[in-house]
């Protein structure tokens, strides 16, 4: 439970430090009207309107952005909050399961493969399932289920629906 906490909590604080850095890059680029007005007015020029609504343009769509890449980061960090939910009581109710067995049962629309097998997806390095599936085997002392990655080639053989 604490490590699944843990990693949750991970992912909020990673998510909320991300935010932060581009939008202090987004309140530095609003600032450049402002100084550019400065500018010019020391050397007594007028400040060239197309130039500033431009950058005024740009620092919009940049602040736009960034509330959508901060969306996207709340709804990755529920998302894997769902996940760690879901492994904790998945292991509860079947505490000898295996890691294809999680997935099939998590996502049973990536299990539905006529050979029993999961996507291939679920075997790269970078699977938050399978890297979460491992800090909690290791947490469990149950490393002989730790999955390691495969080059798995895409099955395109499913089940016929019933």
């Amino acid at each position: 439970k604490n490590k699944m906490k843990k990693v949750a909590s991970s992912a909020k604080t990673t998510a909320i430090t991300v935010a932060k850095v581009p939008q202090s890059i987004g309140r530095t680029i609003l600032a450049v009207p402002k100084t550019i007005s400065k500018l010019s007015k020391k050397g007594k020029e007028e400040p060239k309107p197309k130039f500033a609504d431009h950058i005024a343009f740009i620092s919009k769509e940049i602040l736009e952005d960034q509330g959508r890449r901060r969306i996207v980061r709340e709804s990755q960090s529920d998302c894997m909050r769902e996940i760690c939910t879901h492994l904790e009581s998945f292991l509860a109710e079947k505490p000898e399961s295996q890691y294809e067995q999680w997935i099939a049962e998590l996502h049973p629309d990536n299990a539905e493969y006529a050979d029993g097998s999961i996507d291939h997806r679920f075997y790269v390095e970078d699977s938050d399932h399978r890297i979460l599936w491992n800090e909690v085997m290791i947490e469990i002392d149950a490393k002989e289920r730790v999955v390691d990655t495969k080059t798995v080639g895409p099955n395109y053989n499913r089940t016929e629906p019933n």
